[in-house]
């Protein structure tokens, strides 16, 4: 007679992205988790078995029952060792647990039964089989604004864009690897003011330039900024603008995209890991220094050659994968595959740097919430002339009076229909005092530390929403190395105004490369601002100097359709944009409440929106923003269905 296979329960380990079988990393509370259990047959033939655990959420809960996700092959006479088996999915019994078991508290693993998977028949376990009890903690969500930057080059000109695959492939790993139950994200597709082919610090200037607006009409200001750049033209080397030592959301960072493997990464999709590196830079985490990236970790990374763990038997990593993707779920070994922050091949996310990123979520979470500001009182209308029918137009509706800070008028959403010459309103938000100072612009710019050259790229009028915390950069220029400071010159004859700024370095630099970076900064310009100077080493690099009045639109007329975007022509009364002239472009769907930028620095009046970012059917209002550096006219299109 065959003698029954008989089970011990060797150890149980309750993950989420990377944890040790003693569970010191954080467990998030709404985060998918796995409870994997590795068992080994002690006597009998070889038999697959499936399993079925129960959990309890408190003392008094009778338990709820989890089936396993796979079956299991026992072999007494082929023995694994625990390591061996926590690096490989398929060689635990895992349990995903129901959202419902993952809430804040506590949750017991307790009384696992095995059975034979083409039996049914049970498997007893020599040993009571009662797992660990974890404790499950609340935490923020991460909040995200992912950019497709859209760019073209060759001759005749090829247009590059990132894949869907890019974007979706990004959140789905963030949302595995990242110490978060949520993603909150949205998704834009962007063309790069920038000629190809450019850097990193120019897509950064321009989303930088991107947010503040954003911030500045109300915007959530623990929102981080990301764009994702094609690799079918050229190879951008990505990096964020700076590695604040305190929370600063408003680093942005860039990303290449496309399908390369590296050499172990063989999903077709390298935009997850590679966003994930640059966006943990506008966390605050630096490089451990171990693969050729520049050590600039002074914490010091506590595992060896960048990996995971000190030792087999410690720390594991695990992706919980995702069906949508075909992504399986995935052990990794932690001697084997290293930090996200490192450039070493087959990248993960370590405890060290999970703990680190959950720290500073949490230290974002208090940061103020921007807000909308009250509709100013509507001042009678002043007419202007009718554009000439020609198209199927969309109608313009005009902002009254006020501060910039003053933009968000009640809208009327309606569809489009063929409408005669519309008749565009328009206000010219003249920079005034804000209600404990005076105007604020926004000036992005990029400098080169090593030549001591730089240049203004966007400047534009923001409310006090804008304004950003003064503080450091780590690794930017220490006071009096290289000084920076944007000097603000009146017309009225007044002293100029010195505001020193800090240079936001790039964080992955080549070897040898220039020391190049962002200003990022909100400055009040006075009651008769002339020019703004970007003075670098005591000598000015480049000077803004304002266009005139910005000018009304007058009418947006349809431009046609293709590749996903739809086309909108800008009537500015046959003007085009004067040196120091330029315009954004902001969309909302929720009738005005909130916007979003999608284009900024802009000068062909051409705007292409990609409906990509929008649900089928759904209403978007579109609002363009002309500006000449420190006022500014804003119009309001109708809204159009997508």
């Amino acid at each position: 007679m065959t003698t029954p296979t008989t089970a011990v329960l060797d150890a149980t380990e309750v993950t989420q992205a990377v944890q040790d079988l003693q569970h010191s990393v954080t467990l998030i509370a709404g985060k998918t988790t796995v409870v994997r259990a590795y068992v080994s047959g002690t006597i009998g033939p070889v038999t697959g078995v499936s399993g079925t655990l129960t959990v309890l959420r408190s003392p008094t809960d009778p338990g709820s029952t989890v089936r396993s996700v796979n079956t299991l092959t026992l072999d007494p006479n082929a023995p694994l060792d625990l390591p061996t088996r926590r690096a490989d999915a398929d060689l635990s019994l895992n349990f995903l647990l129901p959202p419902a078991l993952t809430a804040e508290g506590a949750l017991s693993v307790r009384s696992l039964t095995l059975s034979d998977s083409l039996t049914g028949a049970p498997v007893p376990l020599s040993v009571p089989a009662n797992g660990p009890t974890v404790w499950f903690h609340s935490s923020p969500p991460l909040r995200v604004r992912v950019f497709g930057l859209r760019y073209a080059d060759g001759d005749p000109p090829t247009t590059h864009t990132p894949r869907d695959l890019d974007y979706t492939a990004l959140i789905s790993w963030l949302k595995r690897a990242y110490p978060v139950a949520e993603v909150i994200s949205s998704h834009t597709v962007i063309d790069v003011t920038a000629a190809a082919p450019f850097v990193c610090n120019d897509t950064n200037a321009q989303l930088a330039a991107i947010r503040a607006l954003d911030i500045s009409a109300g915007g959530d200001r623990r929102t981080h900024y990301i764009g994702q750049v094609a690799d079918g033209g050229f190879f951008m080397r990505g990096c964020s603008s700076g590695v604040p030592a305190a929370p600063d959301p408003a680093t942005v960072a860039s990303s290449p995209c496309g399908a390369a493997d590296w050499g172990w990464d063989f999903d077709g999709v390298y935009s997850d890991w590679y966003g994930g590196h640059e966006l943990g830079h506008t966390f605050g985490r630096r490089h451990p220094g171990f693969c050729g990236e520049s050590p600039d970790d002074l914490l010091g990374y506590p595992f060896p050659n960048g990996q995971l763990a000190d030792g087999p038997a410690t720390f594991a990593g695990f992706d919980v994968g995702d069906p949508k993707l075909g992504v399986p779920m995935a052990a990794m070994a932690g001697v084997v595959w290293h930090d996200v922050m490192t450039y070493c091949n087959r990248q993960w996310m370590s405890s060290y740097t999970y703990e680190g990123i959950r720290r500073r979520l949490v230290a974002e979470e208090a940061l103020a919430v921007g807000g909308p500001q009250p509709a100013p009182v509507p001042a009678p209308p002043a007419p202007v002339p009718a554009a000439a029918p020609a198209r199927e137009e969309l109608r313009v509706t005009r902002s009254y009076g006020g501060r910039p800070d003053e933009r968000f008028p009640q809208l009327s959403v309606t569809a489009v229909a063929p409408a005669p010459a519309a008749r565009a309103m328009h206000r010219e938000a003249v920079g005034g005092p804000e209600p404990a100072g005076e105007q604020l612009v926004s000036v992005v710019g990029t400098v080169d530390l090593t030549r001591r050259e730089g240049g203004i790229r966007f400047v534009n009028p923001v409310t006090a929403a804008a304004a950003q915390p003064d503080q450091a950069a780590e690794g930017a220029a220490p006071n009096g190395e290289v000084p920076v400071v944007l000097r603000v010159r009146q017309g009225d004859g007044a002293p100029a105004r010195d505001f020193p700024v800090t240079v936001k370095l790039g964080s992955d630099p080549d070897p040898g490369e220039d020391r190049t970076g962002l200003v990022d900064a909100v400055v009040p310009v006075g009651p008769s601002p002339a020019s703004i100077e970007l003075v670098v080493g005591g000598q000015v690099v480049d000077t803004f100097r304002p266009g005139g009045p910005p000018p009304p639109l007058l009418a947006a007329r349809h431009a046609g359709s293709a590749d996903g975007a739809f086309g909108l022509d800008l009537d500015f009364g046959g003007r085009v944009p004067e040196p120091g002239q330029t315009f954004a472009a902001q969309v909302s769907t929720d009738g005005g409440v909130t916007w979003q930028t999608i284009g900024v620095g802009l000068k062909d009046p051409r705007v292409q929106i990609d409906r990509r970012q929008f649900q089928p059917g759904q209403q978007v209002q579109l609002r363009i923003i002309t500006t000449n550096g420190f006022t500014s006219s804003t119009s309001d299109v109708e809204s159009i269905r997508v």
